[in-house]
């Protein structure tokens, strides 16, 4: 009788065990995604940063450059010079290396948003997979929790069986063996 109790039991502690893994990796999971979510959404707000920094550095960058040239301007009016030749195309020149700058910096700072943005999906990604990994792993220990209250409990009522008085073996393996012999079983 104490076996079949004993059984009994751990065909309900495997299936409590069985329900608590499923639970535990549905949380598990839970916390991967919302990590890789707010890893993702501090990776895009540093993208916008750097957006908004390159519109603010470009504004500046132009205005200089507009400062630049007019004193430029201012110091070859005051020499005389004429707006034509040699002092045009140098002002030309520096003008043009002026804009390189600026855009080359803009385009500097626009990988680096992209790049940004693309570790944002990237993480988010990364923790889908984590979780679903987590999910999957949480039912394999759901599984062989169930799987071991189950063996438990058909030990226990086997072995609850097997102690009453009177009781054979016929109709189980062993009997089989014995019946047909070890030999004609090698056969």
């Amino acid at each position: 009788m104490l076996q079949l109790v004993t059984g009994g039991l751990k065909l309900a502690q495997g299936i409590m065990g069985s329900r608590s893994a499923k639970k535990a990796a549905k949380r598990k999971a839970k916390t991967i995604r919302q990590m890789a979510d707010y890893n993702a959404r501090v990776k895009e707000m540093e993208a916008r940063s750097v957006r908004e920094t390159m519109g603010a550095e470009t504004t500046r960058a132009y205005k200089g450059k507009r400062r630049q040239m007019a004193s430029q301007r201012a110091a070859y009016a005051k020499t005389g010079a004429v707006s034509s030749g040699t002092p045009l195309a140098v002002m030309i020149e520096q003008a043009t290396e002026m804009e390189m700058d600026i855009q080359s910096q803009r385009r500097n700072r626009l990988l680096q948003e992209q790049t940004l943005q693309q570790e944002a999906k990237t993480g988010r990604y990364q923790g889908e997979v984590q979780a679903q990994n987590a999910i999957a792993e949480g039912k394999a220990a759901s599984r062989a929790s169930l799987l071991g209250g189950i063996s438990g409990a058909v030990g226990g009522i086997g072995g609850a069986l097997g102690g009453i008085a009177g009781s054979t073996d016929a109709g189980t393996l062993s009997a089989g063996f014995k019946s047909l012999g070890a030999k004609a079983f090698l056969k």
